[in-house]
């Protein structure tokens, strides 16, 4: 049987992820471990800090326990986002190296856009490219002035309040609602996360979010959330087929999950993914979308 590892990082995080990283990990070792064994591979949840990596005469993805992971036939799945620069750096690396190993599948690798997940603003210019629905968005925090900043977001996004998060972080980390120029400004001059360049969109009242997950460009279920309740299965809504299959098209995914905000008169692009989860989907549902999820396991 071979052997697929699920390389990230779980230290590291703010406090109140502690609870949605333990749930993460039974998921992983609970339920993605009965999928991949039956289609032939071992699950294995490997922490980055027991990997190290190196290039010369051959790429090493080396393991503690299960030695360099590129030298025999499996497959990986790299988490691309951490709090801690250090250690995202690291996944990238290790991400790429991955990627182009000629012994090891990549589940989370696109070859068109690699990465792609990583970066927030970059989606919402694909899904403006694409003509979908997007909220103006302002991408800061590497420019020299404050005030020009304030200037640019107003400009751009318009009045507050405003929705500002980091670029290239998840899971609600550095996500903050801001009322006015003051509270914008102490956000922009301290960041939760220094270092990051974040975007800043208009603050929406946010009725329900949908996510749309797609097998190549064919929807196989979608998912509805209420605010302050656990997302479940629903009928896709009309208007937001086409656009999640665009989406998928345009970027040649395997494997994409689409979410939209809807604020009760519009669907709004939030974001997309490339290795979004599917635990909370009940059955049938659940096991159509981790057939997508896993399919490079039997190409």
């Amino acid at each position: 049987m071979k052997n697929l590892y699920w390389i990230d990082s779980f230290e590291g995080y703010p406090s109140t992820m502690d609870g949605p990283i333990k749930t993460s990990i039974d998921v992983y070792n609970n339920l993605y471990c009965l999928y991949t064994e039956a289609l032939g591979y071992r699950f294995r949840l490997v922490r980055l800090e027991d990997m190290y990596i190196a290039s010369g005469e051959r790429p090493t993805a080396q393991h503690t326990e299960y030695g360099n992971i590129l030298a025999e036939d499996g497959a990986a799945y790299v988490g691309l986002i951490h709090p801690d620069l250090q250690k995202e750096r690291k996944l990238e690396s290790l991400y790429r190296l991955i990627a182009s190993s000629k012994n090891v599948k990549l589940l989370n690798y696109t070859p068109k856009f690699p990465m792609v997940c990583k970066d927030k603003f970059r989606g919402v210019d694909i899904a403006r490219e694409l003509g979908l629905h997007v909220l103006n968005t302002a991408l800061l925090g590497a420019e020299g002035s404050t005030p020009s900043q304030l200037d640019f977001a107003e400009q751009t996004v318009g009045t507050y309040p405003m929705f500002v998060r980091p670029r290239d972080l998840t899971s609600g980390l550095g996500k903050k609602t801001v009322n006015d120029r003051n509270g914008l400004q102490r956000y922009i001059e301290n960041p939760p996360f220094p270092g990051r360049i974040f975007i800043i969109q208009p603050c929406i009242s946010i009725v329900a979010e949908y996510r749309v997950y797609l097998d190549g460009c064919e929807i196989v279920a979608s998912r509805k959330r209420v605010p302050l309740q656990e997302g479940k299965w629903c009928a896709t809504p009309d208007s937001i087929r086409k656009g999640s299959r665009s989406l998928a098209e345009y970027l040649e995914t395997t494997y994409l999950c689409v979410d939209w905000l809807w604020d009760g008169s519009d669907f709004w692009f939030c974001e997309f993914e490339t290795g979004g989860g599917f635990s909370e989907l009940s059955e049938p549902y659940r096991s159509r979308v981790a057939a997508a999820f896993f399919r490079k396991l039997t190409a």
